[in-house]
C-alpha cells in the first residue's frame, strides 16, 4: 500500500537567510544549470527556468523543520542526512519528494502520480540534478550527483508544478565535504578479493593513519567453506562492488573465521552481506555507512520485487556479535538466523544512528536492540514504509530506542518492547504479532494513525499493553485498534486522542486502570467504564506541540545522544505533583505503579523510561 504523508496544520514562519556568493565546482549527473539569486528561500526571486520562487524553507531546528505545505503540495529532502560529512570530490545520493495531490495516482501508469512536474536538486545555488515527473516513483525523485568540492554546503530541492503553476522549495540541509586525509596506505583492487580455505583478508589502519581501499568495481567474496578472518579496521572503502550493477553486493562473505569491521567508512559501495558461521562473536563497531552507498533503494521495502527493490546497507546471517556505534545514512540493517546479537548497547558510544531513506532494523532470531536512534525519513510515495521490523520473533527484546517515522515505525512485536520512544504514526505506531508480546513503558507520539495506532491483528494471544503514554497530538485517527486475539490493557495514559480511543472489533480485551483525557468515549464496544479507569487531565509537565523538534544533525554527529533525547521526553511527560496518574496504576505492577510510561511519587522498580546511565 502507498501511504500519503500529510503534515499537521502548523503555523510556520518563512526563513530569511543570506545566500552564499560563491558556488562549488560540480560535475553534475543529470541536467545542470545555475539557479537565480532568489527563490531558494521563498523570497520571491526568479528560480531556474524562469519560475517564480513562491515556496520557501521553514524556520526551526536544523534538519527537523516540516516543509511548507500549500494545499497538500510540498517539497522536502530525504537524503543526504542533515550534518552528514563526505570526502571530496564527493558523490551525493539525492532523494527528495515533490508532492502534488492534484495529479492522480497511477496515472498515466502504475507507479506514477501524486507528483510535481519535476524536481530540481541544488547544492548551494547550483542545480546539480533535475528529475522529470515521468521518472519519479509516485512523488519520490532520486539520483546521484558527483564532483562536489570541499566545503560546507546547503542541499535543497525545488519542486516545479503545473496546473496550476507553482514553485516550492524544500527546507535546506547542511552537509560538510572535507579534503581527503593523508592516508597511511592506499590499496587499489585489480580483481576480486577471495577468502578460500584458511586464507582471510586483513587491512588495518589506525586512528591517525587510515587506509584507503579503492575497489574499482571489484568485490570481497568467499569461496566454498572459508575459514579465514575478515578484518577491516580504520579503512575508508570506495567503489566496492560493480558500479554498473549496484544490486550486486560489495561484500559477499561467509566464513567460520572472525569477522571484524571497526572504524571504517563505506562510500559509493554496495551492500555488505556477511555470513557469521564461526563460534567467535563478530564485531561491527563505529562504522559509517554513508547515504551515498549505491545499493538500490526504491518503491518496495525489500528485495522481493526486482523492479523497485530496496536493498540493505548491511545484511548479517547467523552467529553472534555486536553491531554498535554505527551511523547508517541509507538502507536498512538485516540480522537473520541470529544466535545472539546485540544491536546498540549500554553506553552513548554504543548507540547506532540510522537516518535517511529506507533505514531501519530487521532482526530475526535472538537479538537485543538497545539505545538506537532510527528515523526512516518518509513522506509517502514509496510503498510500505517500515522501520523496526521485528518479524514476530519472541526472542527479540527492544528497549531504550527512538523509533521515528514510516507507515508503521514498529511491526511484528512478539517479544518485549519497553522503554522506547515511538514517533509519527503513519498507518500505525506498532503492530502486535503472534504469539503475543509485552508492550510496556513506552511513549507513543503523534502522526496520522489512520489505521490503528497500536494495532492488534492475526489473532495473537496474551498481548499485554501496559504503562504506556499515548499522545495523539490531536492529529491521529485512532489510538488502539484490536481486531482479534487476547489483550490485557492496563495502566496506560491516553492523551489528546480521538473518541473512541480504543476500537474493539474482535477478540477479547481485558481493560482497567487506564487514564483518558480528551476522548469522550474510551471504548468502542460500549462496555461499562472499568471501575479503576480515570477520566481527567493528567497534568503533564510540558507535553510537546510537535512529535519531534530536536536537532537531527546533532544526533547524526553524536553531540545529542539517545540518552539525552529520551531524558527530554521523560521531562515532557512527567506528571505534576497533583496528577491523578501518580500511584494509580494496576497494583499488580508493584508499589508506586503510575498510569503511563513516566512515573512520579512513590518509586517503582519498572519506571525506567528516559533513565539511562
Amino acid at each position: 500500500m502507498t501511504r500519503t504523508m500529510l503534515w499537521p496544520a502548523l503555523v510556520v514562519a518563512l526563513l530569511s537567510a543570506c545566500r552564499s556568493g560563491s558556488s562549488p565546482t560540480i560535475d553534475a549527473t543529470g541536467t545542470g544549470g545555475t539557479a537565480g539569486t532568489g527563490g531558494a528561500f521563498g523570497d520571491g526571486g526568479r528560480g531556474s527556468g524562469g519560475a517564480t520562487g513562491s515556496g520557501g524553507a521553514t524556520a526551526g531546528a536544523p534538519g527537523t523543520s516540516p516543509p511548507l505545505n500549500r494545499a497538500g503540495r510540498f517539497a522536502a529532502m530525504v537524503a543526504p542526512a542533515p550534518g552528514e560529512a563526505f570526502v571530496a570530490p564527493a558523490t551525493l545520493r539525492l532523494v527528495g519528494v515533490g508532492r502534488d495531490p492534484n495529479v492522480y495516482t497511477n496515472s498515466p501508469r502504475d507507479g506514477l502520480g501524486g507528483n510535481a512536474a519535476k524536481l530540481q536538486f541544488f547544492v548551494d545555488d547550483v542545480m546539480v540534478l533535475e528529475v522529470d515527473g515521468a521518472d519519479a516513483e509516485y512523488w519520490v525523485f532520486k539520483g546521484f550527483a558527483s564532483g562536489i568540492a570541499a566545503g560546507q554546503h546547503r542541499v535543497w530541492a525545488r519542486a516545479i508544478y503545473t496546473g496550476p503553476a507553482e514553485v516550492l522549495d524544500s527546507p535546506p540541509i547542511t552537509i560538510d565535504v572535507a579534503a581527503p586525509p593523508a592516508y597511511a596506505r592506499v590499496v587499489e583492487l585489480s580483481a576480486d578479493v577471495v577468502l578460500s580455505g584458511a586464507a582471510g583478508y586483513e587491512l588495518r589502519g589506525t586512528s591517525t593513519g587510515r587506509v584507503r581501499l579503492s575497489g574499482n568495481g571489484h568485490r570481497i567474496v568467499s569461496n566454498g567453506s572459508a575459514g579465514g578472518a575478515l578484518t577491516l579496521q580504520f579503512v575508508d572503502v570506495f567503489d566496492l562492488g560493480p558500479g554498473d550493477d549496484p544490486a550486486t553486493s560489495a561484500v559477499e562473505v561467509t566464513t567460520t573465521g572472525a569477522v571484524t569491521l571497526e572504524d571504517c567508512h563505506f562510500d559509493t559501495s554496495s551492500t555488505l552481506n556477511l555470513g557469521v558461521a564461526g563460534t567467535s562473536a563478530a564485531s561491527i563497531r563505529r562504522n559509517l555507512f554513508r547515504s551515498n552507498m549505491r545499493m538500490p533503494l526504491g518503491q518496495f521495502p525489500d528485495t522481493y520485487n526486482a523492479a523497485g527493490a530496496s536493498y540493505p546497507a548491511v545484511s548479517i546471517t547467523g552467529g553472534s556479535g555486536v553491531f554498535a556505534g554505527n551511523n547508517v545514512g541509507a538502507g536498512y540493517v538485516v540480522l537473520q538466523n541470529a544466535k545472539g546479537w546485540v544491536v546498540g548497547g549500554d553506553t552513548d558510544a554504543d548507540s547506532n544512528v540510522l537516518l535517511g531513506p529506507r533505514v531501519g532494523l530487521s532482526p530475526k532470531g535472538t537479538v537485543e536492540l538497545r539505545r538506537n536512534f532510527s528515523h526512516h525519513v518518509y513522506y509517502g510515495g514509496w510503498s510500505q514504509g517500515s522501520n523496526f521490523e521485528l518479524g514476530g520473533s519472541a526472542a527479540v527484546v527492544a528497549e531504550h530506542n527512538v523509533v521515528y517515522g514510516s507507515s508503521w515505525p514498529v511491526r511484528g512485536v512478539a517479544g518485549e518492547f519497553r522503554y522506547n520512544l515511538v514517533l509519527e504514526a503513519g498507518h500505525q505506531w506498532l503492530w502486535a504479532d503472534n504469539p503475543g508480546g509485552a508492550i510496556h513503558h513506552n511513549v507513543f507520539v503523534g502522526g496520522e494513525a489512520d489505521v490503528g495506532g497500536i494495532y492488534v491483528l492475526y489473532e495473537p494471544s496474551n498481548v499485554t499493553i501496559r504503562n504506556n503514554t499515548i499522545d495523539g497530538l490531536a492529529s491521529i485517527g485512532l489510538a488502539v485498534k484490536m481486531s482479534s486475539g487476547t489483550v490485557a490493557l492496563s495502566s496506560n495514559l491516553f492523551f489528546r486522542v480521538p473518541s473512541p480511543a480504543i476500537s474493539v472489533e474482535g477478540g477479547t480485551l481485558d481493560a482497567d486502570y487506564n487514564l483518558f483525557f480528551a476522548p469522550q468515549i474510551p471504548y468502542s464496544d460500549a462496555r461499562a467504564t472499568p471501575v479503576h479507569d480515570v477520566m481527567r487531565d493528567p497534568l503533564l509537565s510540558e507535553p510537546p506541540s510537535a512529535w519531534f523538534d530536536l536537532d537531527e544533525s546533532a544526533i547524526w554527529q553524536r553531540t545529542l545522544t539517545v540518552r539525552e533525547v529520551l531524558a527530554r521526553y521523560r521531562a515532557r511527560y512527567l506528571p505534576a505533583a497533583d496528577s491523578p496518574a501518580i500511584d494509580s496504576g494496576d497494583p499488580a505492577g508493584g508499589a508506586g505503579n503510575d498510569i503511563g510510561a513516566v512515573g512520579a511519587g512513590t518509586p517503582n522498580a519498572n519506571d525506567k523510561f528516559g533513565i539511562l546511565p
